[in-house]
């Protein structure tokens, strides 16, 4: 499979390499008819360019394909965050494995339009999980503590979500 970048934005962190590595922990099987991840300042999807990713369908003898918008990821990020490289590649990662899971329902299961964000949510969720393993215990302790933090701010700036 090909990475291609054609990104103009100027970050530290080397993005082609970080997605290699993240492709490393995902089955083979799930990649098969995926031709290419495509690495862009923003999306081309015509009604959604604040959108971080984009699937593809292979349309004929053409190959799937990812696009992934690194400008539209990583634009409100403080510099020094790209010196965190857990946060850098989980940003990262949360997106490719989000258009991974649209491949993999599109190209084995065929996957109706209406459940497909939920499912590739669903698919996003199990990789982190499986990628990020090692940090979930380390943060697993504190998660109450963040949670409470989270739950706070939302309540002192008013941005809490309303209750059904």
């Amino acid at each position: 499979m090909r990475i291609e970048k054609h990104f103009q934005m100027r970050i530290p962190i080397n993005i082609e390499r970080l997605v290699r590595k993240l492709l490393v922990k995902v089955p083979e099987d799930h990649l098969v008819g995926l031709g290419s991840i495509i690495l862009v300042d923003q999306v081309t999807h015509k009604r959604d360019k604040k959108s971080e990713g984009l699937y593809w369908q292979s349309k004929g003898q053409e190959l799937a394909k990812i696009e992934i918008g690194v400008n539209t990821i990583y634009r409100a990020m403080p510099r020094f965050i790209f010196y965190l490289p857990f946060i850098a590649k989980f940003m990262l990662a949360t997106v490719l494995y989000h258009e991974i899971g649209h491949h993999v329902q599109y190209s084995t299961h065929g996957i109706i339009k209406k459940d497909a964000e939920n499912l590739a949510e669903k698919y996003k969720k199990e990789m982190l999980k499986k990628v990020f393993f090692l940090w979930r215990l380390f943060f697993l302790p504190i998660s109450p503590l963040v949670h409470w933090l989270n739950h706070s701010r939302e309540t002192k700036t008013g941005t809490a979500p309303a209750k059904k």
